[in-house]
């Protein structure tokens, strides 16, 4: 069986880093997924579960990177493969809610980039993530260099220092 790629070193830092939009800032993302916290999300406290958490941010990445590039979340030849979940919990969130998660591109590399991602419950930020998505031939267990088309893609949702306006969350994918 074929090794897939594994992280890049390190979390993004640096100048470029510290200007960036706020990630707890519905503002900062312009790309949106709505999600809806279901009775089973809960842990034995009456919280939404930490594995919950990461449940939405897929919800959200897949659907922002499918939006992006059609067919590459497949999980057959070339495509997307996650490599790195750096998750921050910002808040409680229960049960019943709409969860909206933005969706923002924060780095682009060689073979990969890091999206930016936030839970929101109405304004209220409950959790951040910063995921690392690697391109990669899924059946040869190798990373390949981001195409033209996939660059562009990302290009255009990439975060400069200027706060985004934030709009619809869209449909809601359940």
């Amino acid at each position: 069986m074929p090794t897939l790629p594994r992280a890049p070193e390190g979390p993004e830092s640096g100048p470029a880093a510290a200007s960036l939009p706020d990630a707890r800032d519905r503002a900062a993302y312009r790309f949106w997924t709505r999600d809806i916290v279901r009775f089973q999300d809960l842990d034995r406290l009456g919280h939404v579960n930490n594995v919950s958490f990461a449940i939405y941010l897929e919800s959200g990445r897949v659907h922002f990177l499918d939006t992006l590039t059609p067919g590459s979340v497949e999980g057959t030849g070339i495509g997307w493969v996650i490599a790195r979940l750096t998750l921050d919990f910002i808040s409680i969130a229960y049960y019943p809610a709409d969860v909206d998660i933005g969706s923002r591109v924060l780095r682009i590399g060689r073979t990969s980039c890091v999206i930016g991602q936030g839970l929101f419950i109405g304004d209220q930020c409950f959790g951040t993530a910063e995921n690392v998505c690697v391109w990669a031939d899924t059946n040869a267990g190798q990373s390949r260099p981001l195409p033209d088309h996939v660059r562009a893609a990302l290009k255009g949702y990439l975060v400069t220092s200027e706060p985004h306006v934030s709009g619809d969350p869209g449909p809601r994918r359940e």
